[in-house]
């Protein structure tokens, strides 16, 4: 039955393919009259132009060959395509040229694993030996390494190779783009010219498919370079317009119209200079060329800077994945592309900080809008005693109103939110044990994923990839959590992410998704139509309390190991239902959801509170990306920003004040909001106002906000049915409220304690139980609270209680107003080092150029006693982040210790 619909696909398909394109092939006849080894598999290697050619081969081949395509993963995972998958049996893999990391390694030797298997067994494959699109006319294979891996294991493997000529220059090759161009728009693309040249009058695109059976010479044997070198002489002859045959494929430029000349326009080709080098380290070079030697095998004597890291040291994809951890390790240089590091002179001038990372902006502006609505219901607090009762009586109080949008989606309304979450909950259901683990950053996908596994009757873990795999295993065996959600489209654009134990417990959205039988899409549908308290009872989630988990936190570790915060039902809706009244929302306002889900700020306010309470929200993956951002703010007319003050004061750096006149309101948490980024929105003249909070994951987590717009204020009142009172946190007695000491809380918010952790977080006052936030302040003549800073970021100087975050302050703003810099990121951080019998040493790592004396001199000024001076200043590159977008105060300590 499959080989009849097989046959029926291809050759309506080969009739489709002919309004484009005129497909010519040589050598059929050799796979007819070569006799292949019945014992193996056949492995068909062809060079790969464009997106197009696997395409052309599978029709014209299958389905006699019946050969199994590999498919990279974010075609692969395409709807609509699916079903020709599954028919043709293909394999997907990992796409290296958006990014490398340690899950997509590991999928990729797992693929290679099968093609093996399966290459025993008899199945015929379809692989690509340079493992992506070429870049130029010229077919790399470089040094990838899947080919020879194959042949290693399979020496009987039967080989045929394929040369296809003249589909460089097409909407489906490289020739236009630096990237890869969307498959799908493509089709979409042609499809639409195809019907303006009335279908059968589009102009053809000559293409020519020559293969070659078994080849006598073929090194099988050989070394990986030596196969990928013949690989790249077979490959690399190609006829031009005049017969002659060329080494560099020529772009052929075919019109899409039969009226006119109408064709791409290729980009102007620039010869990128490279860096001059004046007295290059030769120590620094000898470690460069020591750790390529050690990865590519070779001598240190045989690697020059000219040398191509690919072509001519033979390094993979895995071997590149090395080469930009050990930069990272040894020369702290973050989040570098696969495509950044090209010869070996990038390699030395990356160590060397001459040459900077540069930041890709995207290469398809996204077209999603909020449709238009004539009426919405007025916004409310949440209405339930749990998140999915909350979930479900906001969506059945909401119906066809929009709910929520992103930039890979589009926009749903609560109807279709509701719909998805309670398909994705059954799946959900059949996953091992209590908690889920989720790994995706602010999306619907992510939201989806957290609403769902309420509704599975499940505990969401939200798990921060920017830690580590250390803290990573940490989290899973704390939360004892056996499963991680995550999304291959999210893993495509992370890179130089290791991920510990997780890698054996990943589920795929994606895969979740295709699990979803039309039975069950039926059964959902109707049981969608159901009261909430129907299908409370019939999910059994009538039996859940709001003094039950609803979800698993983890403080930031910018000072210390990440702990495990249960939060209860409670303390996450009696906080957004505080926050709601106190800071007066509207049935008009738009939230940008920004942070991490990991986040607590993300989770519970930028990203369920709008949810729950009938607010529509916009995500966004990539808060580091201020010009996405800015672009993404006046596209889905948001009003309301909730963001971390360093990723704040990037998009305000950048963006237009007509790109951000609809906010309303800028919210700014998770640590202190410096000066500036008040004055850059009072500059806006739009009567903008930034809104401060101050907030704790273990306090669910808000805990007071400034609505006034106004720093003097501090960080405003307590909101909701929280109290707290301040304490000398040297005897831990009650002080009075305008005097500095730690502040205590205590309210419905606040969590019971930590998982797995011996350290008492509470304090007993006058019989009832406090939490101890850790961080000073006191209370203003008019109440508001204002911080003086975290108590861990104090240090006892001659008796003295120094905060190192105002001595940070003073600092950075003196050096900002001397040298009128506007910078996009922390530039100064001060760090203590104590050693026993000593006095305290202060560290001051800056980006500036600032030296010991002045830092000094800048202290006195500002009033510091003279027992506060730093005792050495270092230089470094970028003040490190974490992924919350705190300083990471753990990896600067470590750089002192």
């Amino acid at each position: 039955m499959h080989w009849l619909l097989a046959t029926l696909i291809c050759f309506f398909g080969r009739l489709v393919i002919r309004l484009r394109y005129s497909v010519k092939i040589q050598g059929l006849d050799q796979l007819k009259k070569n006799k292949f080894n019945k014992d193996y598999g056949v492995l068909f290697l062809p060079n790969h132009s464009a997106h197009i050619d696997p395409i052309l081969i599978a029709l014209y081949l299958w389905p006699k060959y019946k050969m199994r395509p590999i498919v990279v993963e974010y075609i692969f995972q395409q709807s609509g395509i699916s079903f020709l998958m599954k028919l043709a049996r293909a394999l997907p893999i990992p796409n290296f040229d958006t990014s490398l990391n340690e899950i997509k390694l590991e999928k990729a030797k797992e693929t290679i694993a099968e093609i093996i298997d399966g290459i025993k067994a008899g199945d015929n494959f379809l692989i690509y030996p340079a493992g992506r699109l070429k870049h130029t006319g010229k077919e790399i294979v470089g040094g990838a390494s899947a080919t020879h891996s194959i042949i290693s294991e399979c020496p009987n493997v039967n080989i045929v190779l394929i040369r296809t000529t003249g589909l460089w220059g097409s909407s489906f090759s490289r020739a236009y783009t630096n990237g890869s161009p969307d498959f799908k728009s493509m089709v979409v693309r042609g499809i639409k010219y195809l019907f303006k040249a009335f279908v059968f009058f589009m102009p053809r695109r000559k293409v020519l498919i020559e293969i070659e059976a078994q080849p006598q010479d073929f090194p099988k044997n050989g070394t990986r370079l030596e196969i990928n070198k013949y690989l790249e002489n077979w490959y690399n002859r190609y006829p031009d317009k005049d017969g002659n045959i060329v080494s560099s494929e020529p772009a052929f430029l075919v019109s899409y119209s039969p009226f006119k000349e109408l064709v791409l326009k290729l980009p102007r080709i620039e010869v990128k200079k490279s860096i001059e080098r004046n007295g290059t380290s030769s120590k620094l070079e000898e470690e460069v060329f020591a750790e390529l030697a050690k990865i590519s095998k070779n001598k240190e004597s045989n690697i020059s800077l000219q040398q191509d890291l690919a072509q001519d040291l033979g390094l993979d994809s895995l071997d590149i994945a090395e080469v930009i951890t050990f930069l990272s390790v040894h020369y702290e240089i973050p989040a570098l592309h696969p495509e950044d590091l090209q010869t070996v002179r990038d390699v030395v001038e990356f160590a060397e900080g001459k040459k900077k990372i540069v930041k890709r902006k995207a290469e398809e502006v996204s077209v999603y809008k909020w449709p238009e609505e004539k009426e919405r219901p007025e916004c409310f607090t949440p209405i339930g005693k749990t998140i999915a009762e909350a979930f479900l009586n906001s969506c059945e109080k909401m119906g066809s109103s929009i709910a929520c949008g992103d930039d890979l989606i589009g926009v749903l309304n609560y109807k279709d939110m509701k719909l998805a979450a309670l398909a994705f909950s059954q799946e959900l259901k059949k996953l091992p044990g209590k908690y889920v683990a989720i790994l995706l950053p602010a999306s619907i996908g992510a939201y989806l994923v957290i609403f769902a596994t309420y509704l599975a009757n499940k505990i969401p873990v939200m798990l921060n990839w920017t830690l580590g795999p250390r803290n990573l295993n940490h989290m899973m065996q704390v939360s004892q959590a056996s499963c991680v959600i995550t999304s291959w489209k999210f893993l495509e654009r992370l890179s130089n992410v290791e991920f510990g134990s997780l890698t054996k417990k990943i589920y795929y959205l994606e895969d979740l998704k295709k699990r979803i039988s039309k039975k069950e899409k039926i059964l959902t549908l109707f049981r969608s139509y159901k009261s909430t308290k129907s299908l409370l009872k019939s999910l059994d989630l009538d039996k859940v309390s709001e003094n039950d988990a609803a979800v698993i936190l983890f403080t930031s570790g910018t000072e210390a190991a990440p702990k495990a915060v249960p939060l209860t039902h409670k303390n996450i809706l009696s906080n957004q239902t505080g926050a709601i009244e106190y800071a007066d929302l509207k049935s008009s306002d738009i939230f940008y959801g920004i942070l991490p889900p990991f986040h607590s700020f993300g989770f519970s306010v930028a990203g369920i509170l709008p949810i729950l309470s009938g607010l529509k929200v916009a995500y966004f993956p990539d808060p580091t990306d201020s010009y996405s951002l800015a672009e993404g703010i006046d596209r889905w007319k948001i009003t309301i920003l909730c963001s971390a003050p360093s990723f704040l004061k990037s998009l305000l750096q950048i963006a237009t004040k007509d790109q951000v006149k609809t906010i309303r309101l800028f919210v700014s948490g998770a640590e202190k909001t410096p000066k500036d980024v008040y004055e850059k929105v009072k500059k806006l003249n739009g009567g903008q106002i930034l809104v401060e909070g101050y907030g704790i994951t273990e306090c669910a987590p808000i805990i007071s906000i400034n609505l006034s717009g106004e720093q003097k204020n501090g960080v405003g009142k307590t909101v909701g049915d929280i109290e707290l009172c301040i304490i000398n946190p040297e005897t831990d007695q009650l002080i009075d409220k305008h005097k500095e000491g730690e502040i205590c809380v205590k309210g419905s918010n606040v969590f019971s304690g930590y998982l797995a952790e011996d350290k008492n977080p509470f304090i007993q006052i006058n019989n009832e139980k406090w939490y101890r936030t850790g961080d000073l302040g006191y209370l203003d003549k008019d109440g508001n609270l204002i911080l003086s800073g975290r108590l861990k970021r104090f240090s006892k100087i001659a008796g003295e209680m120094v905060s190192l975050g105002a001595v940070e302050e003073v600092i950075s703003e003196e050096i900002i107003r001397r040298m009128n810099l506007q910078p996009e990121a922390p530039i100064v951080a001060v760090c203590a080092e104590e050693i026993d019998g000593n006095r305290t040493n202060l560290i001051l790592f800056t980006t500036t150029q600032l030296t010991k004396n002045e830092a000094n001199l800048i202290l006195k000024e500002a009033g510091f006693s003279n027992l506060v001076k730093i005792s050495e200043v270092k230089n470094i590159d970028t003040i490190p982040l974490m992924g919350t977008g705190k300083i990471d105060y753990r990896y600067l300590q470590s750089r002192i210790e």
